[in-house]
């Protein structure tokens, strides 16, 4: 047994880090809302978790990619199963990329305009904050929900040695 499985065998490894990292996100905002003191450091660590669960979503969408490049699905239903997967999961990493860019885009605004609009900015842009990555970890955990169920469901797995097939395909290898 190989220490690492092979490129399209890592999707399950990567998968769970931007799932994680996303889905707890919010905590340091909202911790950040509370506590004016260390507000700064709270926010700052909510942006830091954006971008690298951010980073790690496109981490999971290529080797997810490249995991389905190895799949010949058996039915339509699991053809269908596997597309609004990955449509899911692009779907959620394109809104994380919004919200990670308005999160950083409302705390620069906010450092930057006038003691007397601070306050109007942060709350405006917070609530814009707070409705996206609401629609995002709601369109993240419909993505992980679709990938269990292609799991769980369907039984495929990804290959966790190189040459293995994954559980409930065959194998097509598509090098065009």
């Amino acid at each position: 047994m190989s220490a690492l499985p092979p490129y399209e065998g890592l999707h399950p490894l990567v998968v769970h880090f931007p799932i994680g990292i996303l889905l707890i996100a919010w905590l340091p905002m909202v911790i950040g809302l509370i506590d004016k003191k260390r507000r700064s450091g709270w926010l700052a660590s909510a942006g830091l978790l954006l971008i690298v669960g951010t980073v790690a979503a496109f981490a999971a969408v290529l080797t997810g990619e490249a995991a389905d490049e190895i799949v010949v699905s058996t039915s339509d239903a699991m053809k269908r199963a596997v597309h609004e997967h990955e449509e899911a999961a692009e779907f959620a990493r394109n809104l994380f990329i919004l919200v990670t860019v308005l999160f950083i885009a409302v705390w620069v605004a906010a450092s930057k305009v006038a003691e007397k609009k601070r306050a109007m900015v942060a709350s405006i842009g917070g609530v814009l904050v707070a409705i996206a990555y609401s629609y995002g970890a709601f369109t993240l955990a419909n993505a992980g929900h679709l990938g269990g169920l292609l799991v769980h469901h369907y039984g495929i797995h990804a290959p966790m040695n190189a040459g293995e097939l994954p559980a409930g395909a065959s194998i097509e290898r598509h090098d065009d």
